[in-house]
């Protein structure tokens, strides 16, 4: 049932994305939103037609995207504990850091608590991410033991009315 969710919740955000996508002309938004449609559709059908391969496209791009949300806030962190100095001096360079002189706010300080609640927020999404995958794998381990036990079934009452 969870993974049916979330093949209905891929296919419902993948149309209301594509339909966005298609009223402001973007490309790759519209190539993202087909594929989310397709891999909703691939769980949805995995699910009802009993057939675990259906699974695979999701948990196969989740886990892309998982390794992509952990890489990202390892570097954000990195980047939070030894660049804030640099960026700091990057966003004044611009005049960012000059605008509110009136106010005792380290630039570095910011730039710090900026990067690190920008990977809490990306840890966040890997969060779930995982555990949408767990849910999805889950539902493909039972698909392939039903599929087995059904093979095995149907070869057993093959042996019997020979």
């Amino acid at each position: 049932t969870g993974a049916l969710i979330i093949g209905y919740l891929g296919l419902i955000f993948g149309i209301i994305g594509l339909l966005a996508a298609v009223a402001k002309g973007n490309g790759e938004g519209i190539v993202s939103n087909v594929l989310n449609v397709i891999i909703g559709g691939c769980i949805i059908y995995a699910d009802k037609s009993h057939k675990p391969g259906g699974y695979l496209p999701y948990l196969i791009l989740s886990v892309i995207g998982i390794v992509f949300y952990t890489v990202f806030i390892v570097i954000f962190v990195i980047m939070a504990i030894f660049l804030p100095e640099t960026l700091s001096n990057y966003t004044q360079d611009y005049g960012y850091g000059t605008q509110h002189k009136d106010r005792e706010v380290d630039p570095k300080t910011a730039m710090r608590v900026m990067l690190l609640i920008v990977a809490a927020v990306l840890a966040f999404a890997d969060w779930i991410a995982i555990w949408f995958w767990m849910v999805v794998y889950r539902a493909y381990e039972h698909m392939k033991g039903v599929e087995e036990y059904d093979r095995g079934q149907n070869y057993q009452v093959k042996l019997n009315n020979v």
